[in-house]
C-alpha cells in the first residue's frame, strides 16, 4: 500500500505543481480538484484517515470555489466559515469517536492549513492567493514531518512551497519587471 500511496501522491504533486502555472483561476482549481483526488486515495492508503477526510473536504471546497469563480462571483464567507466547521468537525468524529482518541497534537497544524486553504482558494486575485498560499504549505510540510509521514509528503508540499515562490516570481514580478521595461522603452 506504500507503494500505491507514493504513486498517487507523486501524481498529486505533478498536477499541484502544474497549477501554480495558469494565471487563471479556473484551470489552477480543476488541476487542485484532480490532485486533491489522488492526494485523497494516498492518504487512505496510509491509513491516514483524517487526512484523507479533509483532502475529500478539500475536494469540496475547490468544487464550491471553482462554482463560483466560474460565475465570476466571490465566494460567501459563510460557506469558508462551512468549511472550517466541517473540517473540525470530521477530526473530532474521526480522531475521538470513530477512532477512539488517535488525534496527535500535531493534527492542529493540518486543522489550520485546512481552514488557511478554504480561505485561499476563496480569494478571487490569484496573484494575492500565490502569496497568501505560502502559509498553510509551510503548516502542511511541519504537520506531514512532525506525524513521520512518508517523506514523500513533506517532500511534496516543499516542492508546491518552491513552485509558488516559482510562479510568483514569473508572474508578479519577472512580469511586472518586464512591462516597466517595456514602458520605458516606448
Amino acid at each position: 500500500m506504500r507503494l500505491l500511496s507514493f504513486i498517487m501522491s507523486t501524481i498529486a504533486l505533478a498536477l499541484y505543481c502544474g497549477s501554480y502555472f495558469f494565471n487563471n483561476k479556473k484551470n489552477y482549481l480543476i488541476f487542485q480538484l484532480i490532485g486533491n483526488v489522488f492526494l485523497s486515495f494516498s492518504y487512505f492508503c496510509m491509513g491516514a484517515y483524517f487526512t484523507m477526510v479533509s483532502v475529500a473536504i478539500g475536494i469540496g471546497r475547490g468544487l464550491i470555489c471553482y462554482t463560483y469563480e466560474n460565475r465570476n462571483k466571490k465566494v460567501p464567507t459563510y460557506m469558508i466559515f462551512a468549511l472550517c466547521f466541517v473540517t473540525v468537525l470530521s477530526y473530532i468524529i474521526i480522531n475521538y469517536i470513530v477512532l477512539s482518541g488517535t488525534a496527535s497534537p500535531w493534527d492542529v497544524l493540518y486543522l489550520i492549513a485546512s481552514c488557511l486553504y478554504a480561505i485561499t482558494f476563496a480569494m478571487r486575485n490569484i496573484k494575492l492567493m500565490r502569496f497568501v498560499i505560502l502559509i498553510p504549505h509551510m503548516s502542511a510540510i511541519s504537520y506531514n514531518l512532525l506525524v513521520k509521514a512518508p517523506i514523500s509528503s513533506a517532500i511534496s508540499y516543499g516542492i508546491e512551497f518552491v513552485i509558488t515562490i516559482v510562479a510568483i516570481i514569473k508572474f508578479q514580478i519577472a512580469e511586472k519587471h518586464t512591462s516597466e521595461i517595456e514602458t520605458k522603452s516606448h
